[in-house]
């Protein structure tokens, strides 16, 4: 009888032992797996470029952030298109050269000091060079539309001035013979004035050079600094070891109480 019993008890410790052995299991692939989804969002969270390429595009189509309905801030493209600098043609053109250095496979590069700067030197002067022999392409010039409605602006600024001076003057100004003596001293000079405002209107848009550009060298440049003797993927590796280790730690604490499924006793 006693001996019946005693093997009841060990059948009821070895099943109590493989039941608990499974719950840890199980506990352990559970940790395992939110370890493995961290690495996986922390890896696609530190080389994703996309966020980065977006506020390029919306910063060079002159974007502007502001708060939508929800309260949530957000890119509103401009309404008036003359503000825009540069053309879509010279956009896309920007764009293509940026997803060539900002990207995974730049970030996981392994660069020293001389190599960053070479590649640097290339990327400004071929960037500059390019920008420069097509500025027509790269920034918008004004149409002849936007031509004629900032003259007619000119000329109602012109007929407003002369209206000042004759109330400062104390005389009385008829403004149909004003506006008529405004038009015909325009007469002959009407391509000369359109000619000339398209080309103020383009000296405007590439003055904005420089400052697109530095903002454009600064975004490369961070990329490769990131890049410098490969410490992105080292910063990487030393998260998954980390990780791994976080993740083994269950198991060996299942080895040291005394096997897999507990029964081996303190030796």
């Amino acid at each position: 009888m006693e001996e019946q019993l005693n093997e009841v008890a060990e059948q009821v410790d070895l099943h109590a032992g493989i039941s608990n052995a499974n719950n840890i299991a199980r506990q352990t692939q559970q940790v395992q797996y939110q370890v493995e989804e961290q690495e996986k969002n922390l890896a696609e969270a530190q080389l994703e470029c996309d966020k980065t390429l977006n506020t390029i595009y919306h910063l060079l189509k002159q974007d502007i952030m502001r708060p939508n309905e929800q309260g949530i801030m957000d890119w509103e493209a401009i309404k008036d298109n003359k503000k825009r600098i540069l053309t879509d043609e010279g956009v896309d053109k920007i764009m293509q050269v940026m997803r060539s250095y900002v990207n995974k496979e730049t970030l996981l590069s392994n660069f020293d000091a001389p190599q960053i700067q070479s590649r640097m030197l290339r990327f400004c002067l071929a960037l500059n060079a390019n920008m420069f022999m097509k500025y027509e392409i790269y920034f918008r010039i004004p149409s002849l539309k936007e031509c004629h409605e900032l003259l007619k602006e000119r000329l109602v600024e012109k007929f407003q001035l002369k209206k000042i001076a004759a109330e400062l003057m104390g005389e009385d100004i008829n403004e149909e013979e004003a506006k008529q003596k405004i038009m015909v001293e325009l007469e002959d000079k009407i391509e000369y004035e359109l000619t000339k405002i398209k080309a103020e209107q383009t000296k405007i848009n590439l003055r904005e050079y420089e400052l697109i550009f530095t903002q454009l060298e600064a975004l490369v440049e961070a990329t490769h600094n990131r890049a410098f003797r490969g410490e992105e993927r080292g910063s990487l590796r030393r998260h998954f070891n980390i990780s791994e280790v976080i993740g083994g730690s269950p198991s060996q604490g299942q080895k040291k109480s005394g096997g897999w499924f507990g029964l081996g006793g303190n030796k």
